[in-house]
């Protein structure tokens, strides 16, 4: 017995090359290529990041891959892992959003690691990375896997990262498929993730499923084979993660047709928080600046309007309004608006613990109202619609509405602005000639032919 679900994916995967990628997809992989990266090096010194590298500096190989921003090489499958984490950690890489959401930029990483390892060249990198997007993202819009389940959103990477690594591995339609086997069948993921007070392994979940979709796809490479019916079958995808069988939307290219390349309408983040948050974030900020509010007891109160998923996912459970790690605080909508209206911006540092535990902020806090609107809901999901309106101690107001945020698609972040947030994710990691040349040369990626040079270029002195 066959798939049809694996078999779709793999003479997908196979038969798409570079030259089916239009000139603004492969722009667009380079601006998602520096985004994870400054991403990744910004997160260089959090504590799950150093447990990781740790564990890799124990291990060798005969093909290696570069650790993110050292000169120090591991297995292919570790470098993966950690890099992920890293890119991950500080909830600031993009994000699709279709029936579902997703971080597809958690590819890259794995995808990364395994072109490094087995000297692809720069353009077969983007190649792969251009249709592991896709084949996720394309996910995403064909079902909804949060709500109510028990999975991760790791689902999707365990479909997406092996395909993309037996790409730069050069592997056949035969072997991706086997490839795919063996990483669905191995790689679920509970959503008790990111439930709750949320711990480190919120950045490693699907980091996790991009390892292992690159020790699948190496396994594959070595004539490993997988369960036949991953999908279809009585005990596969379909019976235990979706509940029943799921209709794959159709994928950019295949069959010869002219979809765009999902990639296109990734969402880019300005502030490091859940995307739900981007808009709330950014009406806070303007409402702080129309307002003249340059104290937390300027506000008497905030009535934040939102929709269903981000009402449910940050400010639905208790943890939400008095968080006690980093990882549940970038999920909290009162804890970043309330950042937002008190320092004017939301950044890395404002998930310290002693900003944490600040109680001017926590008073804060307990005066945002968040409640779930029609309006929003309808808006939901192409635009992130919040609706804010701040009240200040002696009776003004102002209510922002922002449907897209800087970075959304429809509202996009310019070249200048990407390679701004890198150097700012970057700054005392590398100094700025260091900074121009890691930029200049991943700008240059279709034409690079060691991705050795391109990791070495990121390495923190």
């Amino acid at each position: 017995m066959t798939d049809p679900v694996v078999e779709r994916l793999a003479g997908y995967v196979s038969s798409l090359e570079y030259a089916d990628l239009p000139d603004e997809v492969v722009h667009q992989v380079k601006r998602l290529v520096i985004d994870s990266l400054g991403c990744g090096l910004g997160a260089s010194a959090a504590a799950p990041v150093r447990a990781a590298r740790d564990v890799a500096l124990e291990v060798h190989g005969s093909s290696p891959a570069t650790l993110l921003g050292t000169t120090d090489t591991t297995t292919p499958e570790l470098a993966a892992f950690v890099n992920g984490v890293m890119v991950r950690y500080l909830d600031f890489n993009d994000t699709y959003n279709g029936k579902d959401a997703a971080h597809p930029s958690d590819n890259i990483p794995a995808v990364l690691a395994a072109a490094e390892a087995h000297a692809a060249s720069g353009r077969e990198l983007i190649t792969a990375v251009a249709l592991a997007y896709e084949v996720q993202a394309a996910w995403a819009d064909s079902f909804q896997l949060a709500s109510g389940g028990v999975w991760d959103q790791a689902a999707y990477a365990a479909i997406s990262a092996p395909l993309g690594a037996g790409k730069v591995l050069g592997l056949t339609a035969g072997q991706l498929a086997e490839a795919l086997r063996i990483s669905v069948v191995s790689s679920m993921t509970l959503g008790e993730a990111r439930r709750g007070t949320i711990s480190h392994w919120k950045a490693a979940a699907v980091p996790n499923a991009g390892r292992n979709g690159l020790f699948a796809a190496t396994l594959a490479r070595r004539g490993m084979t997988g369960p036949p019916e991953v999908f279809s079958g009585t005990h596969g995808f379909f019976a235990g993660v979706t509940g029943a069988p799921v209709e794959l939307a159709p994928l950019a290219r295949e069959d010869g047709n002219d979809r765009a390349f999902r990639l296109m309408e990734s969402r880019f983040k300005r502030y490091p928080a859940g995307f739900f948050s981007q808009t709330a974030i950014e009406g806070a900020i303007e409402a702080r600046e129309v307002l003249g509010i340059a104290d937390a007891g300027d506000v008497e109160h905030v009535h934040l309007r939102t929709f269903e998923s981000g009402k449910r996912v940050m400010a639905g459970d208790p943890t939400r309004w008095r968080p006690e790690t980093r990882e549940t605080a970038d999920h909290s909508l009162p804890y970043v608006v309330a950042c937002a209206l008190r320092f004017g911006t939301l950044e890395p540092a404002h998930f310290e613990d002693d900003v944490l535990r600040d109680p001017v902020l926590l008073d804060l806090m307990q005066r945002i109202e968040v409640v779930r609107d029609p309006e929003c809901d309808a808006a939901w999901p192409e635009a992130i619609l919040n609706i804010l309106t701040v009240r200040t101690s002696d009776g003004r107001e102002h209510t922002a509405a922002v449907p897209y945020y800087r970075g959304h698609f429809k509202r996009p972040m310019s070249d200048g602005d990407i390679e701004d947030k890198f150097r700012r994710l970057t700054t005392g990691l590398l100094d700025a000639p260091r900074q121009q040349a890691a930029l200049d040369r991943l700008w240059q990626l279709d034409e690079e032919t060691d991705l050795g040079r391109v990791m070495a270029a990121l390495a923190i002195a």
